[in-house]
């Protein structure tokens, strides 16, 4: 079969590109085969993928590797840590496609999380795309709807006005394009976002090093950053060979000593 004949088979299973006005551009939704053939629904923001989904029996399964790498924060709980962290409430700043939460919710019955997104049209996007429809349906049948709240605002006003109960978690996956938005990565917004975890809570944040002279820097300087507000920060390689255009990290800020794993040695 040539390619133009086999891509048509699978736009045909796929259905058309799909464009939608959001609050950072253009958004565009489409399908393309991962390695194993099957179907991935992409969402293109500004010309950035943001976020994905499986469009079979794995919905809630996220493709990307750095939604994946979230999950590290479910061995901080693990028996061996000197003092597990038990997790009750995520915050995730950033909802995209809901690729995460749905994976987080579904997997670790338990766990309530909080996700915020500021682009209302991000949110009907995930509804109507990427099942977080489904999600929440399954959720109220399981008697969960309240395990998660979803907050449409900007992510610095959120934890500027949030009086409420502290989080075990605060997950940063906040960017505009490629850029991660700047107050959350400031000693400002670390010191605001460490005034809303638990003791031994985790700030974790996907950091993305593109293919730039001063991306390393960039990098080394946000872990020293961390540094002067938590005891410790580990690095964790969270980049995707499949669907990557650029190297993901992992960093996971604490005072807590946990085992994570795949953490790549830092200097003193």
């Amino acid at each position: 079969m040539v390619l133009a004949d086999w891509w048509d088979r699978v736009a045909g299973r796929a259905g058309k590109r799909e464009v939608f006005p959001s609050r950072f551009g253009e958004a565009a939704v489409y399908a393309m085969p991962a390695e194993d053939g099957s179907l991935v629904r992409m969402l293109n923001v500004g010309g950035v993928l943001q976020s994905a989904t499986y469009l079979d029996e794995r919905w809630a399964t996220c493709p990307f590797a750095y939604l994946r790498s979230f999950d590290h924060l479910f061995e901080a709980a693990l028996p061996e840590a000197p003092d597990p962290l038990v997790v009750n409430r995520v915050l995730m700043l950033g909802g995209a496609g809901f690729a995460y939460p749905k994976q987080l919710l579904l997997e670790h019955p338990g766990v309530a999380l909080d996700v915020v997104e500021i682009d209302p049209a991000m949110v009907q996007i995930a509804r109507d795309r990427f099942f977080l429809d489904r999600l929440e349906m399954q959720l109220a049948a399981e008697g969960r709807a309240g395990d998660l709240r979803i907050f449409v605002e900007d992510g610095e006003a959120f934890l500027r006005r949030s009086d409420g109960a502290p989080y075990d978690a605060i997950i940063n996956d906040v960017f505009v394009g490629r850029e991660a938005v700047p107050f959350f990565a400031s000693d400002e917004g670390i010191a605001c976002a460490r005034a809303h975890l638990t003791p031994g809570g985790l700030l974790m944040a996907n950091c993305v090093v593109e293919y730039a002279g001063d991306a390393m820097y960039r990098l080394f300087s946000q872990v020293e950053r961390l540094r002067d507000h938590f005891a410790n920060v580990y690095v964790i390689d969270a980049s995707d060979d499949e669907f990557g255009g650029a190297d993901n990290y992992l960093l996971i800020a604490t005072d807590g000593a946990y085992p994570f794993t795949g953490v790549i040695p830092y200097g003193d």
